[in-house]
């Protein structure tokens, strides 16, 4: 008996990963994820506000931006969800996360002609654009596609992952996500 005792005991120690092994890029993945849904959100109130007009592929049909929110809630609820997902260690999450940053790098890099113009015309609102796909969005998917990162998404549950981000950690990743949301919004409305 105690031999079983202490066997599970090893093994309960060498389940529990060292500092250096910590899952990285999760709360700037899940941040940059539930930023989109704030941005989707915010641009028909924010275009409202700043007197942009309709700021969707619907512009010609000249809705308001309540119709406009509702509109794109759904698409709003998709990506809160794979946030979440994230949040939580859903496996295939990971892939999907490193895969779409790997791309918005590189539309990134395809903005950075058009920044350069708007900055020499005095607008400086696309650098907020260029500075989150081309800084964060590497950044992002080199964390997520380090090994200690992968062990985490293939070994823990839902609820691990919930208690490891839970508490205020939510509370702070969503205050980023307001304020990189609503830049953003502005950024892509004073085009």
């Amino acid at each position: 008996m105690s031999e079983m005792l202490q066997s599970g005991r090893v093994a309960e120690i060498a389940s529990v990963p060292s500092v250096g092994e910590a899952p990285q890029g999760i709360g700037m993945a899940v941040a940059f994820d539930w930023g989109l849904v704030v941005q989707i959100i915010a641009m028909p109130f924010v275009g409202f506000l700043l007197g942009s007009g309709s700021v969707s592929p619907l512009k010609g049909a000249n809705l308001s931006p309540l119709v406009l929110a509702l509109i794109s809630w759904p698409f709003a609820i998709l990506l809160g969800i794979f946030g979440e997902g994230v949040r939580r260690g859903w496996r295939w999450t990971r892939l999907v996360q490193i895969v779409a940053n790997s791309l918005g790098f590189l539309g990134g890099l395809a903005t950075l002609p058009s920044l350069w113009h708007s900055i020499q015309a005095g607008n400086y609102w696309p650098v907020v654009t260029s500075v989150i796909l081309v800084i964060f969005s590497p950044l992002i998917a080199w964390r997520l596609s380090r090994p200690a990162t992968g062990r985490w998404f293939r070994t823990v549950s839902s609820a691990q992952a919930r208690t490891r981000h839970g508490g205020a950690w939510p509370w702070l990743i969503l205050l980023w996500s307001i304020v990189g949301g609503v830049l953003q919004a502005i950024a892509s409305l004073q085009r």
